[in-house]
Formats: structure tokens, sequence, C-alpha cells
């Protein structure tokens, strides 16, 4: 039902709506400013990876194929935030409810940022079925492969990462076309304050009264904001709960001799040390939006009141796809050296030189034979595992080293 509404409520009392507690121009045009660098600085990150994949023909290897759909989901988040941003510091106001671009725009940057946050959890589960395969299969060498994804039920999640949040906004994108005003407020929208348009690169973190003139526009604007902030919320915690598995699951298959050994607990500490570090910087970089979002919902919230926890966001968040490229691309050596390599090392048949190579290996190590993998794979003490006067092949250290879990 339409209902009127009062002016005056938002620009208090017949004054002007400088007089209320709104963000300046300088506040608003910073807040862009570093919102359009730290998400170009994410663009230029996130196409690094996406490009040197994608030239290289290196998609499809496992090594790379989990990392290349995280970057291509954040370039595409950081270029729509980059435009957006731009749009807002010339000056083209779009407001909800009234014509224009940046409603399409916002929901896009929402809908890649949400792919992306759920293809952090599909790296996780890949590296918890890489685990737990080396667990079930061991050394046995007709157990040796070498597959895109670890299992075939993958495809499918790296399917609904996808396209989940491709139905969201297209969902969101017909409300935003349907968005219609509670009358004819032409007059309204020349003195609704400027923080209030879609353009704004706030993730919708603003004032209900910017939603006001819309008709139902309360409870469209919470289910905007609500759309961004439960994947988040779910990610972080089942992003927990997957690397606290991965780790039970390394010790698992670290304790199948029975014993731990000193190099066995350096790899464990290593391995929980990444994980986190994954989720750490994951947490920092959307924890201010997190609580701007939460406090959003709060009777009496304020951007202006919040400047700061605005400013940490917009500096923090768009961060994302930099730091994924080199957490999850450039800092691991298994990426960098799938990018690199022969190919005849990161062909189909990989699996056979693995397999000849881990049978050179038993040769040499004779009573050693039946170590795990890891330990094969240290980077140091290999020398007193294989003796100091054998000399592993450099082929057979590269594919032993390409045959651990390239996915952590």
């Amino acid at each position: 039902m339409e209902s009127s509404v009062d002016i005056s409520d938002v620009v208090g009392n017949g004054s002007s709506p400088s007089s209320k507690a709104y963000l300046s121009e300088n506040e608003m045009d910073v807040l862009a400013v570093i919102t359009l660098f730290t998400g170009g600085l994410s663009l230029i990150g996130a196409s690094s990876v996406f490009l040197c994949s994608l030239i290289n023909g290196r998609v499809c290897y496992p090594e790379i194929f989990p990392t290349f759909h995280l970057s291509l989901a954040d370039m595409l988040s950081s270029l729509f935030l980059v435009v957006s941003s731009s749009i807002f510091l010339l000056s083209q106001m779009s407001y909800p409810g009234a014509p224009g671009p940046c409603g399409y725009i916002m929901t896009m940057v929402t809908c890649f940022y949400t792919t992306a946050f759920l293809l952090t959890i599909a790296y996780a589960i890949e590296a918890l079925f890489r685990f737990r395969r080396r667990l079930t299969d061991g050394m046995r060498l007709d157990a040796v492969n070498v597959r895109v994804v670890s299992n075939n039920w993958m495809y499918l999640v790296y399917g609904l990462c996808w396209l989940l949040p491709l139905g969201l906004a297209t969902g969101l994108m017909l409300v935003t076309h349907n968005l219609k005003d509670i009358e004819d407020n032409t007059v309204w929208l020349t003195i609704m304050p400027k923080q209030c348009t879609s353009c704004f690169p706030n993730f919708r973190f603003n004032e209900e009264m910017c939603w006001s003139q819309v008709v139902d526009g309360g409870a469209k604007h919470k289910m905007i904001r609500l759309l961004f902030l439960i994947p988040l919320l779910m990610v972080m915690i089942v992003n927990m709960v997957l690397y606290i598995m991965i780790a039970r699951t390394f010790r698992q298959v670290a304790m199948r001799r029975g014993l731990l050994s000193y190099h066995q607990r350096q790899e464990e500490g290593l391995l929980r040390r990444k994980a986190a570090l994954y989720q750490g910087v994951f947490c920092i970089c959307w924890l201010p939006s997190v609580i701007l979002g939460i406090i959003s919902f709060t009777d009496g919230y304020s951007m202006e009141v919040n400047y700061w926890l605005l400013v940490m966001q917009a500096v923090l968040g768009p961060l994302q796809g930099i730091l994924n490229s080199i957490l999850y691309g450039w800092k691991r050596d298994s990426f960098r050296r799938a990018l690199s390599e022969r190919s005849s090392l990161l062909s189909t048949n990989r699996s056979n030189t693995i397999s000849e190579c881990l049978c050179q290996c038993r040769k040499r190590v004779g009573s050693s034979a039946s170590m795990d993998v890891s330990i094969l794979d240290s980077e140091e003490g290999d020398d007193k595992l294989l003796g100091k006067e054998e000399e592993v092949p450099e082929n057979l250290e590269e594919s032993i080293k390409n045959f651990r879990n390239d996915n952590f």
C-alpha cells in the first residue's frame, strides 16, 4: 500500500540537507577515490593471474584451475566496482527508483564478490578432497593420477559457485528495474543527499531514508544487504571448519607410518600457518563490511557517524582481488611451476611420468620406499632421507613436488 512521505523527515524541519549529519562532498570523494585505487589494484592483480593462465594454456591443470576461477571472479567484481566509483566521481547520479545504470552495476558487484566468496569454499573443499584421497590411496602407483579436479562432484560445486550468484543477480536486476517511486518525486530527487546515489561504492550500506521514496523500499533495501551479508558470514564460518578438517586429515596422512617425524611436524605447522593466513586475510578484508552491514540494520544508523568504518571498508574490501592473486597464485610454488614447467611434466599423461619417477625413487631409497609423499617433497632434509651420496634427478624431484597437494 502506498503511503505519503513527509520530505521534512529527510531534510529536517524544512532546513537544507546539509543541516543533517550527512557526509560532505570531500568525504564521499575520498571514499570513492580510495575504492577506485584499491579496486584498480585488485583488477590488475586478478587480471595477471587470469591472463597468464589463459595465454599459457594452463587453465585446466589442477594447480591452476581453482585459482583461475577465483581470479576471474575477482577481476569482474573489481572491474564493476571501478566503473561504479568512476561514475560517482563524474557526478553521474542514479538514485534508487530513478533511471540510471548504477543499480545494475552494483548488482553485478555484489554478484561477482559473492562468487569469489563461494570459490574460496570450493578451493578449501578441493584441498580437503586431495588430502583424503592421499590418505586412502597412499603410495599405490596405480592410484597416482593427475586430474583437473579431485572429484567429479567438484564440477557441480564450481558450477553452483557461478550460477547461484548470477541467478540472484538476475532477480535483483528485475527488482531494480521494477522499483517505483511512491509519487512523482522529481522535487524529492533534487534534494536527496548525494550519499544516497546507487553509484556510491558502499555495498548499499546507506540509510533507510535513501529508499523511503521507493514503494516497499525498506524491505527491498534489507533484502539487498542480506544477499551480500549472508554469503559473506557463511563463507567465514564454513572455511574455518574446512581448514580445521584439512589440518586433521593431514595429520592422519602423516601418521600413516605410525610416527610423526620432525619434517612432518614442520609441514603440519606450515599447513596450519597457510590455513590461518588464508582465513585471516579474508576476515581482515571483510570484517569492516560485516560490522558496517550489521550496524546498518540498527535504529539511528548514520553513514557520517560510521565514516571510519566506511573508510576501512573502502581500503580493505576491494583489496581482496590482489591479495587472492598473491596468496592463491603467485606465492604458491606449484602455481608458478605449473606456468613455467615443460609441457611433458604438465600433460595429461603426467601420471606415467610420476609413476616412473617413483619407481626410480624406490630403487634408490631401498628400505625407505614406503615413505609418505609429503616426506619426499621436503624442501630440506632430502639429503638425509636419500643419502648424501645419492643424487635425485631433476625430473624426479620436480615430478614428486608436482604430485604433492598442489591446491594448498
